[in-house]
């Protein structure tokens, strides 16, 4: 499957993403999916392609962003399908890719307070 769209969290998004709910704060892991993620992720599956997420040039990312992003994308959609589509990049840290893709995997269920 071919890569059709690219995302750079740190261009398009954040370089310092921050916690799991909007009212946590700015740059939140909900705010990047509902604003970002989702939209392009369901093109992506209609149209038969991969989205390409480039994590590199950002402080860092919270496991509450992770998890309030691409772990919620993958309760809502099944961690198959989210694979299926996206590709991840991250020269800066080989353990950011697999903190992500075991989020994905096995994501956390968290009940908004």
């Amino acid at each position: 499957m071919k890569i059709k769209k690219k995302i750079s969290i740190a261009n398009d998004f954040s370089d310092s993403p921050g916690a799991r709910y909007r009212e946590d704060g700015e740059y939140s892991g909900q705010a990047f999916l509902e604003n970002i993620l989702l939209d392009a992720f369901e093109k992506a599956v209609s149209g038969g392609y991969k989205i390409l997420i480039d994590l590199d040039r950002v402080w860092g990312y919270p496991s509450s962003f992770i998890s309030g992003s691409f772990g919620k994308l993958s309760l809502d959609k099944g961690s198959d399908l989210v694979l299926k589509h996206i590709e991840f990049k991250s020269e800066d840290s080989e353990s950011r890719l697999d903190e992500i893709i075991q989020e994905i995997k096995n994501p956390r269920t968290h009940e908004k307070k």
